[in-house]
């Protein structure tokens, strides 16, 4: 069978040279290194060294060769369907991702200081999200004087303003800009919902304008966001994300088909934006997987190509963040950027390591160097695909895909995504997890290094009510609430310091 990852290595006399080199071992089978590792643990049962996940996924500690047998998406190439390999056949050596810098700015003359200092020292991205002031178009003018759009992806997630936002650019731009511009200006309807509990009624009639306003100046800027934030910090699980986001991009693109849009004009207009979690393997799994779990939603509604213009953006998440000691933060951050590096992504913006500490110092720097090694130094940008064939992560972005795929189908037949969240099902089963995920914490069964475990003082355990949640922490309501899972830890510490 022809392998793909192997088969230009077999041709340029590499295979035979690996080959050689261990002529004189004998083939070891998985079971003869299962039993080796029976051996090391004296008497100890296997499956004691099997990892639980929230994602309902064992994680087994011997990843072998075997594990890919059923597996065809490995068997693909960078650039081809289903696109787990990469949605370019050039990967990082083509275009490296992008890095967008975090500016937690509210005054756009600040702002725009901040911005250029970016673009000067690495920053390839320009992110504007929720907490930049903007009023008018001349706060936008502000925001990006002196800045030339042409050079740069605008990334703009901005609640219901993205309509407005592009209007503006329209009015401080001329047509050849515009013309030029890329990256996404995303309206996201849906994100509003799971997050107030209501969106206004004409908001897919809103989305369909504000699609074909930005397609008739701005043809290469996406116009339709489809974010995981939110879920991902109310404690979402990865299979629940990418059932989500595939919800999300469906209920587009049924709403907009026939709005004046067809399905091959709205498909190339969608951004998946996913927050990256703590969990180092799934996380680079699910980036990979959501382009495998996506290119086949576009080929069922009769769209066989749009796949191939998908853009995946990672930020970092806040919801493993800490107060008690942020400089364990920027490690965090560092595994995140790595995970989301090697999943393929497009875009990679980091949060200031300090964020959860609620006024941080803004040393967004920090973050654009640490990407800036990884590409630089680290030199991640000469490889395609640095995953590709690892048994581990293979098979991991296969039972992932299959679980979203199987939770994917079973909010479509709820209603869709809106019916879902309508109903609070989202809510509850994300709340679920996140009871889960404080459970695991307050009992030491999963580590938050400097919270839980390693910290100043030796933490007691958290006391939980009988749902899960810290003991004064009231339900929440239909609407989804981010968390941070270090926070009952934080505040014990705070009483401590106070005393008696």
């Amino acid at each position: 069978m022809y392998n793909g990852a192997q088969e230009p290595l077999r041709n340029s006399g590499v295979h035979f040279m690996v080959e050689a080199l261990f002529d004189e071992f004998e083939p070891a089978t998985r079971a003869q290194w299962l039993e080796a590792v029976r051996d090391s643990l004296r008497g100890d049962a296997l499956d004691n060294l099997v990892t639980k996940t929230c994602e309902g996924i064992d994680i087994h500690p011997l990843p072998h060769a075997d594990d890919l047998a059923g597996i065809a998406h490995h068997l693909s190439l960078p650039g081809q369907h289903p696109f787990a390999r990469g949605a370019r056949a050039g990967g990082y050596r083509a275009r490296p991702w992008q890095i967008a810098g975090e500016l937690k700015i509210r005054g756009p003359r600040q702002f725009n200081r901040a911005l250029k200092e970016g673009l000067a020292t690495g920053q390839t991205a320009i992110l504007i999200d929720d907490r930049l002031q903007l009023n008018s178009a001349a706060d936008l003018r502000l925001a990006l004087a002196d800045i030339d759009l042409r050079r740069y992806a605008l990334l703009i997630h901005a609640d219901a303003r993205a309509p407005q936002i592009c209007a503006w650019l329209g009015e401080l731009r001329d047509d050849k800009t515009l013309a030029k511009l890329s990256g996404c200006v995303g309206y996201d309807p849906l994100f509003l919902m799971a997050r107030n509990g209501s969106m206004p009624d004409d908001a897919f009639v809103r989305l369909a304008a504000h699609v074909k306003s930005v397609a008739d100046r701005s043809p290469q800027l996406g116009s339709i966001s489809i974010s995981t934030a939110l879920y991902h910090d109310a404690g979402a699980s990865a299979v629940q994300e990418l059932a989500l986001a595939l919800a999300t991009g469906v209920a587009y693109l049924r709403q907009l088909n026939g709005r004046g849009l067809t399905l091959e004009q709205i498909a190339p207009k969608l951004s998946f934006f996913l927050n990256i979690g703590e969990n180092f393997f799934m996380e680079v799994a699910k980036f990979r997987a959501i382009r495998l779990l996506w290119a086949q939603v576009p080929r069922a509604f009769g769209v066989p190509n749009a796949a191939r213009g998908m853009t995946v953006h990672a930020r970092s998440g806040a919801r493993n963040k800490s107060r008690l000691d942020a400089h364990v933060n920027l490690l965090r951050l560092t595994t995140e950027a790595l995970s989301a590096a090697i999943g393929g992504v497009d875009s990679i913006a980091l949060a200031p390591f300090d964020e959860s500490r609620g006024k941080s110092d803004n040393v967004s720097r920090l973050s654009r160097n640490l990407q800036l090694i990884l590409q630089e130094e680290l030199r991640l940008v000469e490889l395609i695909d640095p995953a590709g064939g690892a048994p581990h992560v293979e098979k991991l972005t296969d039972q992932l895909a299959r679980a979203a795929w199987s939770r994917f189908q079973a909010i479509e037949a709820e209603g869709g995504l809106l019916a879902s969240l309508r109903a609070g099902k989202v809510q509850a089963e994300i709340e679920a997890v996140a009871q889960a995920r404080r459970r695991d914490l307050s009992s030491g069964v999963a580590v938050l290094v400097g919270v839980n475990r390693y910290a100043d003082s030796d933490p007691a355990p958290i006391a939980l009510d009988a749902d899960g949640r810290p003991a004064a922490e009231s339900a929440s309501g239909p609407t989804l609430k981010a968390i941070r899972l270090a926070e009952p830890f934080e505040a014990r510490q705070k009483k401590s310091e106070r005393g008696p």
